[in-house]
């Protein structure tokens, strides 16, 4: 998409723009099993992931059920989680909320 944009942009340009926005903590990576690394800006207040499987977008979700300390293994220490919902997407024939 960007190369639409920007004329005799190339891969390698882009990747290492990735990497250095990553490291200086401008970008996160949203990482859903299966799937390339997607990125969001970093910085966002907690939150989740919805993927459709039909289009394979995928929707920040605001919002986290939390407690999940009582599902950790007595011993071990929770330092992070990630929930991904999936389904259709309003596009893709979800069901809408009225």
């Amino acid at each position: 998409m960007a190369q639409e944009k920007v004329e005799g942009l190339g891969i390698a340009t882009v990747y290492r723009t990735i990497r250095t926005l990553l490291e200086e903590a401008w970008l996160a990576p949203v990482d859903l099993p299966g799937e390339a690394s997607r990125y969001e800006v970093s910085g966002k207040e907690h939150h989740h992931h919805f993927h459709c499987r039909a289009c394979g977008k995928v929707f920040e979700v605001f919002g986290c059920l939390g407690g999940y300390t009582n599902l950790v293994p007595e011993g071990f220490q929770l330092e992070s989680h990630e929930v991904i919902l999936y389904g259709r997407c309003r596009e893709c024939g979800g069901l809408s909320r009225n």
